[in-house]
């Protein structure tokens, strides 16, 4: 079922008023404790986390979409009536979409399609909700047998779509992102996925990025919360992330691998200390070495 960012107005001013004491907050805590103001938005970021868990009450960035979907909890041919429901946050447009396109015309417009399937379906399970095909077909506003068909093409590359009805398959490497790692952790280069999996180089590229910065940090011996908070992630991509690194970081061409992942981590480490080293992500960080 579709929801609007703004149900109503009583909603609306809601919403309003919690931007109003985020922002509130954040400038107290600046002004009162002395922190950065880098510092003051993780602190501000951990107490919605905590007093604003209820979806309905998150505000909705721009392009996305409020949605209600069945959660992951619930067991395969319960009906629907009968399920708990989730409220989740999907970005309906993402740039990623339409870049690097393999076809033209009408090709590009199935590849674009097919890309936003993926992505939407995967922030649904990162935020345990699953969308059905019913779901995508009326988000995408096409054909439920086209999303079928959609499906069974990613299929064939051996991608999974996280749905309601594929949920006996879903596993912590179907995903088009976690196939895209496993790939460059076998040995082939971002170009190589990109073209394989069907998506942008610059999409490929950023989930590499994420990823290493993951593998960086957990050899800092971050937990899943601090490099979720640190990274910008959700909990559930951590996790996805952290279970490939654990899985391959013992194969002989993971250690080829490590170098580029010490760069990448330690130059965005870096600028994380530059904004000004936050002792509330970790408070015995400075302590933590590299272990490579």
């Amino acid at each position: 079922m579709v929801q609007s960012t703004l149900t109503c107005r009583e909603a609306q001013e809601q919403r309003l008023k919690i931007k109003s004491l985020s922002q509130q907050m954040k400038n107290m805590a600046v002004k009162g404790t002395g922190i950065s103001q880098w510092e003051a938005q993780i602190l501000i970021d951990i107490i919605e986390d905590v007093y604003f868990d209820d979806p309905e009450l998150r505000l909705a960035k721009h392009g996305q979409l409020k949605y209600s979907c069945i959660s992951t909890a619930e067991r395969p041919g319960k009906p629907i009536r009968e399920c708990q429901m989730e409220s989740v946050s999907l970005a309906v447009f993402a740039t990623e979409d339409d870049q690097e396109l393999s076809y033209n015309d009408k090709d590009a417009s199935i590849e674009k399609r097919r890309r936003r399937l993926l992505r939407i379906s995967a922030e649904a399970h990162e935020q345990n909700g699953l969308l059905s095909q019913e779901d995508l077909a009326k988000i995408l506003m096409c054909d439920v047998r086209t999303i079928r068909r959609d499906i069974a093409e990613l299929r064939k590359s051996e991608i999974v779509v996280p749905t309601r009805g594929t949920l006996k398959d879903i596993g912590p490497g179907v995903s088009h992102r976690a196939i895209a790692i496993r790939l460059w952790l076998e040995g082939k280069e971002p170009s190589e996925i990109a073209l394989g999996i069907k998506h942008s180089l610059k999409a490929v590229e950023n989930y590499l990025e994420k990823f290493k910065r993951v593998a960086y940090l957990r050899r800092k011996s971050f937990t899943e919360f601090e490099i979720s908070r640190t990274i910008g992630i959700s909990v559930s991509a951590t996790k996805t992330f952290l279970e490939i690194y654990e899985e391959f970081k013992k194969k002989a061409f993971f250690k080829s691998r490590m170098n580029e992942i010490a760069i990448v981590g330690a130059q965005y480490y870096q600028a994380q200390d530059e904004k000004k080293e936050s002792p509330m992500l970790n408070p015995s960080m400075n302590k933590k070495q590299v272990i490579l």
